[in-house]
């Protein structure tokens, strides 16, 4: 069953454009005008063209809105339309109440849920090192969470968005897995076994952290307790001749999904998280296919790389129908990770020596960039839409 987002009856008058690409499925593309004042438009025309449902327009608009400026940190949003609507939105600042905003947009027309108010934990090497940060995804509250002077790599969320694992070379100046406390600012060493430490991705209920570690010679799945350090209930999934990277597990937690490569090049598996048989995806699209990100929306969808012409891009595979589509395009792009819409993805797309975080929708194929060039090389970004 592929993926179909359709615009509610209530809000669909007015006849969209349909899109078909790829995926046997239909997403309505609505023209729109923004107004209002000037910082609160300008930000909600850079979110909502993010999305590929909307095509912002300065005419013949199916919906006109406006975004205007109010007290206290909030907008006034207004849907004009047959059905108009408006609401006073608050928010932290300016930039979360019109994010708010724009995810009620959203809701009001497609009746879906949207994006705009996450936040990414992701690196930057503005500083000669790449660093971790987090921001919101207009990227304008930027925060730096570490700064070691050492380069500090794939970070991860936790579930409820109050810590940060990620893979440095922090103290020990070898890769070792490092998780911080985002409210006491407090950091604490989580697995620093012989060989390398990596990968580090908590499982859906908080309980328990999925790593990949080369303490027994070549690189493995392991598994542990999240809640001191990995020496605690530490468990080896994988007992193979060949790399596995990249562990990310299934919505309801019951499973891994991962890259190996036992057959020469890498390709995805699956196996109990609990332990079990390993249990090859047959994307059928390359012979390169790594770091794998389940659909916690759609389950039935995993996002991935694959190596295509010479170059990293952006696919999806669905369980139930078996097949793989590539959906981004130019440049090369890598790492994955699915918004909480399930439809669109941020991922990392370089240009020759520039690197920069992107967001694609999975149906219009739409690609975007998400900030400016005076950030530096930025990537690895994991995305969390906080309670």
């Amino acid at each position: 069953m592929a993926l179909c987002i359709c615009a509610p009856a209530q809000n669909a008058e007015p006849k969209a454009v349909d899109i078909t690409k790829n995926w046997d499925s239909k997403a309505p593309v609505y023209r729109i005008s923004i107004s209002g004042s000037d910082e609160a438009a300008n930000l909600a025309r850079r979110a909502l063209s993010t999305h590929g449902s909307f095509r912002l327009t300065s005419a013949d608009a199916h919906f006109n809105i406006s975004f205007s400026k109010a007290q206290n940190n909030s907008v006034e949003l207004k849907i004009d339309g047959s059905k108009p609507f408006s609401q006073i939105v608050y928010g932290k600042n300016t930039a979360n109440a019109v994010a708010k905003a724009c995810d009620l947009v959203v809701r009001k027309i497609l009746g879906e849920p949207s994006y705009f108010t996450g936040t990414l934990a992701f690196v930057s090497d503005r500083t000669g090192h790449t660093e971790i940060y987090t921001s919101d995804i207009l990227f304008q509250n930027i925060r730096s969470i570490t700064n070691d002077n050492s380069d500090s790599l794939l970070p991860h969320w936790s579930p409820d968005g109050s810590k940060i694992i990620y893979t440095g070379y922090y103290r020990t100046k070898l890769m070792d897995l490092y998780e911080i406390n985002l409210a006491s600012k407090s950091r604490k060493t989580f697995a620093n076994f012989k060989g390398t430490n990596t990968g580090g991705a908590f499982s859906p209920d908080g309980s328990k952290v999925a790593m990949i570690l080369t303490a027994t010679g070549n690189a493995e799945v392991w598994t542990s307790s999240s809640m001191s350090n990995a020496k605690n209930n530490l468990k080896r999934l994988t007992k193979t001749s060949a790399a596995e990277a990249s562990a990310s597990w299934s919505p309801d937690g019951k499973k891994l999904i991962f890259s190996s490569d036992a057959l020469g090049g890498p390709q995805l598996y699956t196996m109990p998280s609990d332990g079990g048989t390993m249990k090859r995806i047959p994307t059928n699209i390359s012979g390169y296919c790594s770091e794998p990100d389940w659909n916690k929306r759609y389950p039935n969808l995993i996002a991935f790389t694959t190596a295509q012409n010479g170059a990293f891009q952006i696919a999806v595979y669905d369980f139930e129908t078996k097949e793989s589509r590539v959906i981004t395009s130019g440049g090369s792009s890598s790492l994955p990770k699915w918004t909480n819409d399930g439809r669109h993805i941020i991922f990392t797309k370089n240009h020759g020596k520039s690197r920069a975080l992107y967001i694609v929708d999975s149906i219009t194929q739409k690609q975007t960039a998400l900030h400016s060039k005076n950030l530096g090389n930025c990537g690895e970004a994991d995305f969390i839409l906080k309670n």
